[in-house]
């Protein structure tokens, strides 16, 4: 009696949302280093609230005072690759699944859907944001100090543009840390995980009104002149 082996898995296996490592490493980079990011940029972006001349320092360290070298590993290690892995395979799981009305809750299939919802409108937003942003300034030499900023700003519907942004992405990675707790197994009980569900949804707000004072400060104070002319001499 010859010996029966498995049949070999197809390669494309592997890339089904459901593939367990796959989906744990995507829990695990939507809160590290892409929602560490996040966080920190929505922090440094609230200086506009302070006034231009914060928003201008913190923009002049990154693109000045910061070795080009080490900003571009930062910017590639950190934040492209991680994000473009996350968002690539969130893709990949928002393909394959679906929501269960039969087995979970209204309210676990609604976070469910903006899960998804929320994702492919970051995606988007981001490639905007980031061309109009950085690239912008690195090959066209766009005003990205607190000036240029409110001058983009002074298009109402763009305004609507990033505040759904920074909504969609608050939401987006607080109802990850609750996922990727329970993923990850330390939130096992109901219990526990309801009480995380409620502080994360706490974490939401607080991250959403610190994403929506930092666009509110660009029209808080009167601009002041960039210092474009210094990044050019360096």
């Amino acid at each position: 009696m010859g010996v029966q082996t498995a049949p070999k898995a197809n390669w494309r296996e592997g890339f089904k949302g459901d593939n367990y490592t796959l989906h744990k490493l995507h829990s695990l980079t939507g809160i590290f280093p892409v929602g560490y990011y996040l966080v920190q940029h929505l922090f440094f972006n609230s200086f506009a609230a302070m006034g231009p001349k914060y928003f201008n320092a913190i923009v002049y360290f990154f693109n000045v005072i910061l070795p080009k070298p080490v900003l571009y590993a930062m910017e590639l290690l950190l934040v492209i690759l991680p994000l473009l892995f996350h968002a690539l395979y969130g893709f990949v799981i928002t393909y394959h699944g679906k929501a269960n009305i039969y087995r979970y809750r209204f309210s676990e299939n609604l976070a469910y859907t903006l899960q998804r919802v929320s994702g492919v409108y970051i995606f988007f937003f981001l490639l905007y944001h980031v061309y109009s942003t950085s690239i912008s300034h690195k090959l066209y030499g766009t005003d990205i100090y607190y000036a240029g900023m409110q001058a983009q700003f002074q298009n109402p519907w763009l305004v609507v543009v990033y505040a759904l942004g920074v909504i969609a992405s608050s939401y987006h990675l607080f109802n990850g840390v609750w996922n990727f707790c329970i993923r990850w197994g330390f939130t096992v009980g109901e219990r526990a995980q309801r009480t995380l569900h409620r502080w994360c949804m706490v974490g939401f707000v607080l991250l959403s009104a610190l994403g929506l004072t930092a666009l509110a400060g660009f029209f808080m104070h009167e601009p002041i002149p960039s210092p474009l002319h210094t990044e050019g001499g360096q």
